[in-house]
């Protein structure tokens, strides 16, 4: 499972992507520690010093998960989006961190912008997959609830489903999962879930939301999870299966459920 970053803020300069020059020192309120500002096309990086250096990949990464995510959900954001970039064995503690992302010093509180902090290790492999899934919940949470905090009430199988599968993160582990769902015959009726779904095991509602989004895009093309998404949008209207799939919310559920029997019946190959 990845390991998560946070939905707060920052921004970064990227080699071979047009930035602007303003790059101001702001001082926290920890002590000497100065944090710089980098900007480019869709993002505004914040960072200590000693990241200066790994600023540049990472923009490069931002903007290409930015262009992918913008791309299949038909979505471009008005703003930019605050980025904060953090070592976590660096000077400053996690909630240090946090204090200074969700400060003005980021982005004023008043309208909200979501932003995201982003913790970067020495050897971080799975940076490409965390920014994909980090965006696509940044931007789906302004699709459904722009200009606000919160999910606005989305289910978690369809938060960190389609988080998971805009970023190709399938994993044996969520393999397992599925089949061990689809053998026991305990595949969820995903219309009828809400909140956490009430499952013990956070990877269900990955697992699960993965599954049902590959779905959803297999037999009803790519634009229809867009469309889902647009379902959703606070306030929500009735009829989103309907009007989506033309199918009823039991219909639809039938319907997944043989899905993932066929697709996770046996053994894995």
């Amino acid at each position: 499972m990845l390991e998560r970053a946070l939905i707060v803020a920052m921004a970064i300069a990227a080699v071979g992507v047009p930035t602007s020059s303003h790059n101001p020192r702001v001082r926290s309120r920890q002590g000497e520690v100065t944090w710089q500002r980098s900007d480019s096309r869709r993002f505004e990086i914040h960072y200590l010093p000693s990241l200066a250096a790994e600023v540049g990949p990472v923009t490069r990464t931002a903007e290409r998960a930015y262009d992918r995510i913008s791309t299949r959900l038909n979505f471009v954001l008005a703003t930019k989006v605050p980025l904060v970039l953090f070592a976590p064995s660096g000077p400053l503690t996690r909630e240090q961190v946090i204090a200074y992302a969700t400060s003005d010093h980021v982005a004023p509180q008043v309208p909200h912008r979501s932003r995201i902090v982003l913790p970067l290790r020495e050897v971080d492999t799975q940076l490409d997959v965390t920014m994909l899934h980090e965006l696509t919940h940044l931007l789906v949470g302004e699709i459904i609830l722009p200009h606000a905090p919160g999910d606005g009430g989305v289910p978690r199988w369809v938060h960190e489903g389609i988080a998971t599968y805009m970023a190709d993160a399938w994993s044996d582990d969520h393999d397992r999962v599925i089949r061990s769902l689809v053998s026991t015959g305990h595949v969820p009726a995903l219309s009828t879930l809400s909140g956490d779904g009430g499952f013990t095991d956070p990877r269900i509602n990955e697992a699960v939301g993965h599954a049902a989004f590959a779905y959803i895009e297999g037999r009803w093309g790519a634009a229809a999870i867009r469309r889902f998404i647009d379902g959703l949008i606070v306030p929500r209207v009735d009829k989103t299966y309907a009007a989506v799939f033309e199918l009823s919310p039991a219909e639809f559920d039938t319907a997944f459920r043989l899905y993932a029997e066929q697709r996770f019946s046996g053994r894995k190959d």
